[in-house]
């Protein structure tokens, strides 16, 4: 195979055992299991990508439910991070507070919205490619 994108875990091992090289991370900062691998900001390119879950609930649900579910939830998330369990899975925990995810999502579908408009700076300017 010539080139592969794929999350960190599926091909660790592979990495590891010397059969695939790894020449960039798609994230803001290296990964932890592989944390000789440069980013690709660091090579120079805007590419960044990424799988995230985080915990919703309808928009008007009453703040102190919202603090009590992002409270249960954070402590599940750092009891779970201090197991290995997330790292393990090549996950990171981050977290944040309702307001900071809120900002998060507002912020990713800004500027995935600016690359599939094709004019982000992940390289795909121009035309797109129809089958």
């Amino acid at each position: 195979m010539q080139a592969l994108f794929s999350s960190v875990l599926p091909v660790l091992g592979m990495i590891r055992g010397g059969s695939l090289k790894a020449i960039a991370i798609a994230s803001d900062h290296r990964s932890e299991l592989l944390p000789s691998v440069p980013t690709f900001a660091e090579g120079g390119l805007d590419y960044r990508t990424g799988t995230w879950f985080g915990l919703l609930a309808p928009a008007q649900t009453p703040p102190a439910i919202v603090d009590t579910l992002h409270r249960n939830d954070r402590r599940d998330a750092q009891r779970r991070a201090r197991q290995g369990a997330h790292r393990r899975a090549s996950a990171e925990v981050v977290a944040d507070t309702p307001a900071q995810f809120r900002a998060f999502i507002r912020d990713e579908t800004e500027r995935l919205a600016r690359v599939i408009r094709g004019r982000g700076s992940a390289g795909l300017r121009g035309k797109a490619n129809r089958e």
